[in-house]
């Protein structure tokens, strides 16, 4: 079942903006090797749908904290307008250590509340997936911390959590290794499987539709 503020959203019979903010997992570059990211994936689904007008825009960058977004909003977010808007941050922020907590989740709140103040948008928030023992030690050593952050953010701001790193955690043990394309950067399987769970948080998942149907080992 599907948020009351994001099923007001699908079932619109206008047109709707989505927005996707995020780093390099979200932009989902590279590790892909030229398959759909899970962004592209839900903006499939939703065709599926019968929401062809809607527009799904991607704006992540690879690289970027939630530190590169804050003076970066009103370009990557604001200016479009969105009626939803799907949020990825955590893996590159780990690089601040168990001191940067606390200020990562400060400014994710204000993303957070300037969305709000500016738009009507619906805020979707998304924990990390999970990482392996080879992606860099800062990685390994804090996100764990970083993944609470998020998940208090959401409790925080009454934002719609995406829980990607318990799904990943709660898969069958070792199936996930085949999701990755590096230590913490998911590939195709892996865009699939967050996919899945971003259709999941917003109502839409259906195993037997195509983009529901593709494979996942």
């Amino acid at each position: 079942m599907a948020n009351p503020a994001l099923r007001e959203v699908l079932d619109s019979p206008d047109p709707r903006v989505w927005t996707f903010l995020g780093d390099s997992v979200t932009a989902a570059s590279w590790h892909t090797w030229g398959s759909r990211g899970f962004s592209e994936l839900v903006e499939e689904r939703l065709r599926e749908q019968g929401r062809s007008r809607d527009a799904v825009i991607n704006t992540a960058v690879s690289g970027w904290q939630i530190t590169d977004l804050e003076p970066e909003l009103e370009a990557l977010c604001l200016r479009f307008a969105p009626d939803a808007v799907v949020i990825g941050f955590g893996l590159n922020d780990t690089r601040g250590g168990a001191d940067g907590v606390q200020a990562f989740g400060r400014v994710y709140r204000e993303v957070i509340r300037r969305i709000r103040e500016t738009t009507d948008a619906v805020v979707v928030v998304m924990t990390p997936n999970g990482t392996l023992p080879t992606a860099p030690a800062h990685v390994v050593d804090h996100l764990p911390a970083y993944v609470e952050e998020v998940r208090a953010v959401a409790a925080d701001t009454s934002a719609v959590l995406v829980d990607h790193y318990a799904e990943w955690q709660q898969a069958e043990e070792g199936s996930w290794f085949h999701w990755l394309g590096h230590g913490c950067h998911p590939n195709a399987y892996g865009h699939r499987a967050m996919a899945r769970t971003v259709m999941r948080a917003l109502g839409i998942w259906d195993p037997e539709s195509r983009s529901g149907r593709l494979m996942i080992p």
